[in-house]
């Protein structure tokens, strides 16, 4: 018996569309309109393998027809175009809407436009837009378009390009001198900003560092001790004095209490004391042991000890 054979088919794989920014709606607007047509155009020239027949790309321009005037022109279009049931061309089809939405007088507008155009920004910016308008003022003679090019350029790069050795004739020589030297001075003006911002910044290596100083705080409720000499604290310690108010009889603890009896100042320094036999010296030192409180004594016997006592 004689094999089977099988036959394969395949089938071409359906192309993919570009998923590409698609245009914005054009509501009739007829400042937008070439605007709008470029967008068009640019999207099915990206995807011309979808849209490959004219119905395809009258179909996708419509779509995108909504609002103001535009809504209702696409609705009779559409309406003509299914009941005869004949597309006719993409190329007749722009042609209608131009008709239709095209200003007046657009190339007359766009001179008026390209008369108040002024350079507000860079020269790039300003080169754009001028382009722009200069296409859609059809006007074609170079010197025509390099006037009204020079009345909205700044001054000082009409300097610049009239004093090369050779200025430009043609407008896209125009283009190119003004936007090169603009571009050059404002990458001058860039880095020699920058310059100057760096000269601003202090100097860190030159700079000597001085250690921040300490003042410490006093404690308000600590006692005159703290303020006194060496020597003036040993005086005290010798006649019994407070170190609080520098007087005789009590401790500097009893003005914290309140017990303070009142007395007349004692001056340490020019009273002449009788002189005292040793029993009563010594029940004086007593004495003033014996009133000074826990850290006094303390600070008290080291100090005897230290010196022999």
């Amino acid at each position: 018996m004689a094999p089977t054979g099988t036959v394969t088919t395949t089938t071409a794989a359906k192309p993919a569309e570009l998923k590409i920014r698609t245009p914005n709606d054009f509501d009739g607007d007829r400042s937008k309109l070439n605007q709008w047509l470029q967008n068009i155009r640019l999207y099915l020239e990206m995807n011309s393998d979808v849209y490959n027949t004219d119905r395809k790309k009258i179909t996708f321009a419509l779509s995108f027809m909504n609002g103001g005037t535009a809504g209702p022109w696409k609705e009779t279009m559409l309406d003509e175009l299914f009941a005869l049931d004949e597309w006719g061309t993409w190329k007749d089809f722009v042609q209608e809407i131009k008709d239709a939405f095209s200003a007046a007088d657009a190339a007359g507008d766009a001179r008026a436009k390209l008369k108040v155009l002024k350079q507000t920004g860079t020269a790039d910016e300003y080169i754009a837009e001028f382009k722009v308008l200069a296409a859609a003022s059809q006007i074609k003679e170079d010197n025509s378009l390099i006037e009204y090019f020079m009345d909205g350029l700044q001054p000082k790069l009409v300097e610049k390009v009239l004093g090369v050795e050779k200025p430009p004739t043609t407008i896209k020589g125009w283009y190119d001198y003004a936007s090169r030297f603009d571009n050059q001075w404002r990458r001058a003006r860039a880095i020699i900003n920058r310059h100057r911002q760096d000269n601003k910044k202090p100097s860190t290596s030159s700079r000597s560092y001085t250690p921040p100083r300490y003042v410490p705080t006093r404690d308000p409720n600590a006692m005159d001790v703290d303020r006194l000499s060496l020597e003036e604290r040993e005086e005290h310690f010798k006649k019994g004095l407070c170190f609080e108010c520098h007087k005789p009889g009590h401790r500097a603890a009893d003005h914290k209490k309140g017990t303070v009896p009142e007395q007349k100042k004692y001056d340490f320094t020019s009273r002449k004391e009788a002189p005292r036999t040793g029993k009563e010296t010594h029940l004086r030192i007593k004495a003033m042991i014996e009133a000074l409180d826990e850290k006094e004594k303390e600070e008290c016997m080291k100090k005897l000890e230290d010196e022999g006592f």
